[in-house]
């Protein structure tokens, strides 16, 4: 029905047109529908066990089906639908019966095994996200099953497709977020655009400032054209020691940054050199500033040793995204 408004106040009161005739109902002609549903912020954990040796795999998941599904939204008739609690169960029986060492391993057993019993869903999307566990270290020995995490860790990401006719061959994309990375110093930013309302000082060479502190929260994703020879968790963890490795450069010396931008292109770019498996690589890296404080006020001279920090959730700052990718990759 046509709505119409009056005003009571300060307040707007909406009020249907007086029609006693209810719309007619869509039609497909009219309109075209593109279904999905699935099961949101499943919690699964499970204790891998060797021996007397524990390892936490702690995991949120999210499915989201399409297929022969269209009744549902069509007549209301819920014969083609998968209960989201019934995908909910799944994501645990399949944690239990799986042997997995990694969440892309998870992600693509789960999805297959919706498509096997299901020949109406034509793809099965999962997203899992891992929060890092590690193990306390007693008396320089790692400890068979006591494990930290701390309240935000950081977190391992897998967005898996698998389509019906292809379950074989996954679409996977890997991921690492909530990691926060700093130099103290090596970084700078100059030559930038100055305009009417730049106020932003350089930093480097020649500067009043020769370095900076560049600290962001990462958020590192990349996608395989191929399924790794080694493996996803042996090959991820060579892509997050790479990234590290670009952004850190030798122990002892460091290498310099002169900008954010700079120092992401040549992370991903050398990530892609040493995994031929990947397509691209993503990068979001939002800058967390850190304000050298005015102690001279007080007469302490401050030579870059004492801050104000900032979160980049609530504080305004700049949002960095690289996406590298091979020519004949797709996006």
């Amino acid at each position: 029905p046509v709505l119409h408004f009056r005003q009571r106040g300060t307040c707007a009161i909406r009020q249907p047109h007086s029609s006693h005739h209810p719309p007619p109902p869509p039609t497909m002609a009219e309109f075209k529908l593109q279904p999905r549903y699935g099961k949101q912020s499943v919690p699964v954990f499970k204790i891998r066990k060797a021996g007397t040796k524990h390892e936490i795999i702690d995991m949120m998941v999210k499915i989201m089906l399409e297929g022969e599904v269209s009744e549902s939204w069509f007549t209301g008739e819920n014969h083609q639908i998968l209960p989201t609690e019934t995908q909910k169960n799944t994501c645990y029986a399949i944690a239990l019966k799986a042997t997995f060492d990694c969440i892309e391993n998870y992600a693509i057993t789960l999805a297959r095994d919706i498509l096997s019993r299901h020949a109406h869903i034509v793809s099965a999307t999962v997203d899992v996200e891992e929060r890092i566990w590690m193990p306390v270290v007693v008396g320089g020995k790692q400890h068979s099953h006591v494990f930290t995490s701390g309240a935000d860790p950081v977190k391992k990401t897998c967005h898996v497709v698998v389509k019906r006719g292809a379950e074989h061959t996954p679409d996977v994309t890997s991921g690492l977020r909530d990691i926060k990375l700093m130099k103290t110093t090596a970084s700078g930013f100059a030559g930038y655009i100055v305009d009417q309302y730049t106020n932003l000082q350089p930093v480097g060479d020649g500067s009043k400032s020769a370095s900076r502190i560049m600290c962001t929260l990462m958020e590192a994703t990349w996608h395989y054209n191929t399924a790794p020879p080694l493996g996803y968790a042996a090959t991820n963890a060579t892509v997050i020691d790479t990234l590290i490795e670009l952004y850190s450069g030798p122990a002892d010396t460091g290498v310099y940054s002169k900008s954010v931008q700079e120092t992401a292109y040549k992370m991903c770019t050398e990530a892609l050199r040493r995994v031929p498996a990947l397509a691209s690589v993503h990068l979001v890296t939002p800058n967390i500033h850190h304000y050298l404080y005015n102690l001279e006020q007080f007469g302490l001279p401050n030579d870059n040793v004492v801050f104000q920090s900032t979160d980049c959730h609530t504080t305004a700052s700049g949002r960095i995204e690289t996406n590298v990718f091979r020519p004949a990759s797709k996006l």
